[in-house]
Parts: structure tokens; sequence; C-alpha cells
């Protein structure tokens, strides 16, 4: 059997990241702990002879893999590796906010050595997957992902009509800028942005939440099961629309009359946690800190 190794990846338009990245496969290679591998594109910048593509990491090739970015980067790396059965990443923030990295640049070479003595725990994470139905009701599979899908308009300042169906049901029919299905790991990305809801990742749900829908069109956010088929119909002739995939995989030029078909993906995605609570983590990278003193009381009339 293949030992199992350690795997770096990084993006690549930032020096710091890249440094990071050197330094902590010299910190791995020093422990004699596993093999190392390096994503192939960083790899003749370290090492050459350790270069692994992504998509050949596997849970039974692969301890775990080391993400140092942000949300981006690890996003690019959850959807890059083996998605019938993943490894675990652990996600090293050297950015801004990056709410679902665990470690940062200063806490990580701690947090190695955890993870190498057994300290930490997965979160197992659900993807949705997407689809398109062309009017010759040809499905064409479009990709899975980890955070949410949006159809927009592919016209600047031209709204969608649209019409969604759940499970084969008739729920609404609205104008609208767009519209973003997320799934709970999402929930604190654009979806939140949009006015959606925070989802704690333990609920398996996916979430509706309509950007700029007419006055009247009835469409709220809205949470669902994750074993629910969302159909999403383009109405409008002559205006066609545009898919993005997790902000990074684009689908231009969606045909008027098309369906887009978005329902629980087979593929998951595992991260590395330690012992920080979630709501910590939230309030921390996302609700934030505002200094309210303590004796703060209403003016007596």
């Amino acid at each position: 059997m293949e030992e199992k190794s350690i795997a770096l990846a990084c993006r690549m338009d930032s020096e710091k990241a890249f440094a990071l990245s050197k330094k902590l496969f010299e910190f791995l290679v020093k422990k004699r702990a596993q093999v190392v591998y390096l994503e192939t594109r960083i790899a003749p910048k370290i090492l050459p002879t350790s270069a692994r593509d992504l998509s050949e990491m596997s849970s039974k090739n692969t301890k775990f893999v080391l993400s140092i970015g942000g949300d981006g980067t690890l996003l690019r790396v959850a959807g890059s590796v083996d998605q019938a059965d993943p490894p675990p990443i652990l996600g090293i923030n050297i950015g801004s906010v990056g709410f679902l990295d665990e470690s940062n640049g200063r806490m990580i070479f701690d947090d190695v050595d955890k993870i190498l003595n057994g300290n930490y725990t997965v979160e197992t994470c659900s993807k949705i997957s997407t689809s398109l139905i062309n009017e010759k009701k040809e499905e064409i599979k479009l990709g899975n992902c980890l955070n949410e899908v949006l159809i927009v308009s592919s016209k600047n300042s031209k709204v969608l009509q649209i019409a969604i169906k759940i499970n084969g049901v008739h729920l609404n029919r609205s104008y609208l800028d767009g519209v973003i299905v997320s799934t709970s790991t999402g929930s604190t990305a654009y979806n939140l942005s949009a006015g959606g809801a925070i989802v704690h990742p333990s609920l398996n749900v996916m979430q509706i939440v309509p950007l700029n829908p007419f006055a009247r069109s009835g469409l709220k956010p809205l949470v669902l099961p994750m074993e629910t088929v969302i159909d999403v119909k383009l109405l409008r002739p002559r205006l066609s629309g545009r898919i993005l995939l997790d902000g990074r995989k684009v689908f231009k030029d969606v045909q008027p009359h098309s369906i887009i078909r978005i329902r629980k993906s087979n593929s998951i995605v595992k991260f590395i946690r330690f012992n920080e609570s979630y709501y910590r983590r939230l309030r921390k990278k996302i609700i934030g800190l505002v200094p309210i003193p303590r004796d703060d009381s209403p003016e007596e009339y």
C-alpha cells in the first residue's frame, strides 16, 4: 500500500503565500513524518521531483493538504482534488477574512504538529451539483460547488424573469437581478451579503436568496433540505443568462427557456478543524467586535 503523503498548494500571485509554502515544505521534510508533495504549479520553484497533480490526491494516498492563501485558494483546491474520495484540507489564511481557513501564517507550524499528533477533527461538507437542461431536454452537467450557484443576466442592467420549481412543484415567477443557491458552507459568502441567513455547517441544507427582486414578485429567502431538486427557468425572450459556480467557473450566454437544475452532489469536502468554536470564528471573522460600553443606558426623560 502506498504511504500516505502530505501535500502543499498555494496561490501563485502572492509572494507571501509562496514564501510560506517553501518554509512549510522544508519544515515537513525535516520532520520526516511523511512524504511531502507539492501541487504541480509550485513544484518547479521548490523541488520539481516532488510534484503531484491535485486531481491525483485522494484520502487513500494523501493524509492532508495544506492550502495556503485564502477562501478562494481553498475553493480551488477543494474543487481540484479527487472528488469521489477527497483528502482533508487545512486552510491557511494569509489574506483578509479567510472565514473557511482554520489556521494562519503565525499558527501554522504549531497546527501542523497538532495534525501530526492526531489532535484535530474533520468537518465534512456537502456540495451542490449544477446542470443545464436545454430546449431539447438534454441535461448537461456544469460542475459542483462548495459555496454557491449564482444566476444573473448576461446583459448589465437587464433584469431576469425566472420561474422556480422545487421538486417539480412550481414555487414562484419573479423579476429580479439574479438568484443565489448556496450551501451551508456558502451561507457566509455571497449569500450573506445578499441578505441570506448564516447557517451552521452541521445543517445539511440549501438556501435560495433572490437578488433585488421586483417589489411584488414575492420571492423571499428560503432554506430547503439538501435533498431538494431546484429548477430555475429563464423566461425572458432574447435575454440570456450567466451562471457562476463558486465565483470561479463561468458559463455565459445561457439561452432563454433553458433550465438550470441544482441538486445535492455526490462529492464532498473535508476540512481539518481544531477545538475553536464555530461561533467564536463567526464572531471574530464575520460579525465583528464593536466596542459597546457595559454601562450604556437609555436617556431618562
